[in-house]
């Protein structure tokens, strides 16, 4: 059996992760796509945000109505930076004999030789990087085929879907029209609890 995991901050959660997660489920022809909101994002020096809780409970809203996609809150269980390779090793102990697919976008595929343990993880996972229309991936895999090997690697080809969380906040606080780019239920959870209002940062 084969997981997908997909990480982020997902501050908010929109419809580019739900859209690379259903890519994967579907081409990979994967059990599960498990979303991971990360507690203390490592490369995010500022935070998120919204709260963790917030974060998990956006994610589980976002994903209702998609199979084979869920949530996983369990970077909230402990403390200190959120790396991935603690995580994926967490997972692995729960399930013994699942393969699990790391989904990653073209920024992080480039810079995950510098991750946290990043020859530990790329052992205990596939790497599956997802190719957008325009995007130039060739360095990315070149860095990662000298470090790791190539076997390692897979390409999926995703369609684009125009949406940056960074540009939502933006949004959000200026009070703008979203359009698609939130489910209605994430959109009615950041007003209830009034997320995001004087937010602009990256």
């Amino acid at each position: 059996m084969r997981w997908g995991l997909l990480g982020g901050s997902f501050d908010p959660i929109h419809a580019g992760h739900i859209h690379a997660a259903e890519t994967a489920l579907r081409i990979r022809g994967l059990a599960k796509v498990l979303l991971i909101p990360a507690a203390s994002p490592p490369h995010k020096q500022d935070g998120c945000q919204a709260s963790f809780d917030q974060r998990v409970a956006m994610a589980q809203l976002a994903v209702a109505g998609h199979p084979g996609l869920e949530v996983a809150s369990l970077e909230g269980e402990r403390s200190g930076p959120s790396y991935t390779v603690d995580t994926v090793e967490v997972i692995l102990e729960r399930h013994p004999g699942v393969e699990l697919d790391l989904l990653v976008g073209a920024d992080m595929l480039a810079d995950l030789p510098g991750w946290h343990r990043a020859a530990d993880l790329v052992e205990l996972v596939t790497v599956v990087a997802f190719e957008r229309p325009g995007e130039e991936l060739d360095d990315a895999v070149a860095r990662f085929a000298a470090e790791f090997g190539r076997d390692g690697l897979v390409l999926v080809a995703l369609d684009p879907v125009d949406t940056s969380a960074t540009e939502l906040r933006r949004a959000l606080a200026s009070g703008a029209d979203l359009g698609p780019e939130l489910s209605p239920e994430v959109h009615r959870y950041i007003r209830v609890k009034r997320l995001y209002e004087s937010s602009f940062g990256g």
